[in-house]
């Protein structure tokens, strides 16, 4: 594809993300998850293979950096996904020597291609299926691994949430969803059910109760408890409604058992 027709069928980072997005699910077993664990797009097959996917209307060494892993995180450990791919809707001249580099360093770049009717990521030809051992049970099926993508091997793939985040992905300054972000949901969800929760309850939930006791909550009339303030970060419901509505469930659920 051509710049001129690549940036009149993809104006926006946004709407690459949604035609990969479209189509890597439409291959049975994967499920996006949008600005999960620092990428644009987390892709995660039902065997639990990651792909971390960042996008980028035009191929240059700023998504190099982003899609990379940080120093020394295979040193200490971190988690990160299987793969990690480049979605970008064209490569030029120009960032044909990129593209080769990224490929190199174990970095694989996907273009969208085009029938003459529209755009389309054919992930299909791009994934083979191979059999492997099931570990849980020892049968054999049939699991989705990349044969074009660089397998990273992290020591543990990136946490998922509870459930698909409902936001878009590829847009600027996205709201990201976080491990953070699911705990401080259950958080709000006591206080929503209580009014009041201790820091033994903000610890279970994954969470340091460090910045909530000092910062964001006040000492209650009974010791040990902790009750809202309008400093309490309760914007995180209107970023999240459907996750919030989730973890109020999972805690009113949680205490009726």
């Amino acid at each position: 594809m051509k710049p001129a027709e690549a940036k009149a069928h993809f104006p926006t980072e946004a709407s690459l993300c949604e035609l990969f997005t479209r189509d890597i699910q439409a291959v049975e077993g994967w499920t996006c998850y949008p600005e999960t664990a620092g990428f644009d797009i987390l892709a995660v097959h039902a065997s639990g293979r990651q792909i971390g996917v960042e996008a980028k209307l035009q191929l240059n060494a700023k998504v190099a950096d982003q899609i990379l892993p940080s120093d020394f995180d295979a040193r200490y450990g971190r988690e990160g996904p299987d793969h990690r791919v480049v979605i970008v809707a064209c490569i030029t001249d120009a960032s044909e020597g990129i593209a080769r580099m990224l490929n190199m360093l174990g970095v694989t770049v996907w273009t969208p291609r085009h029938d003459g009717r529209a755009p389309y990521f054919n992930v299909a030809s791009e994934l083979h299926y191979e059999a492997i051992a099931d570990r849980e049970d020892g049968k054999w099926r049939e699991v989705a691994l990349g044969h074009v993508l660089f397998d990273w091997n992290p020591v543990q793939r990136c946490a998922l949430p509870d459930m698909v985040p409902n936001v878009p992905a590829g847009v600027p300054a996205p709201i990201r969803w976080t491990p953070w972000k699911a705990g401080a949901l259950r958080v709000l969800a006591l206080l929503k059910l209580h009014g009041r929760i201790t820091a033994k309850q903000i610890a279970a939930q994954g969470i340091s109760p460090s910045t909530w006791t000092q910062q964001w909550l006040a000492r209650a009339p009974d010791a040990g408890f902790w009750l809202p303030t309008d400093k309490t970060p309760f914007r995180l419901i209107d970023q999240h409604p459907a996750e919030y509505a989730a973890a109020l469930a999972e805690m009113s659920s949680g205490e009726a058992a």
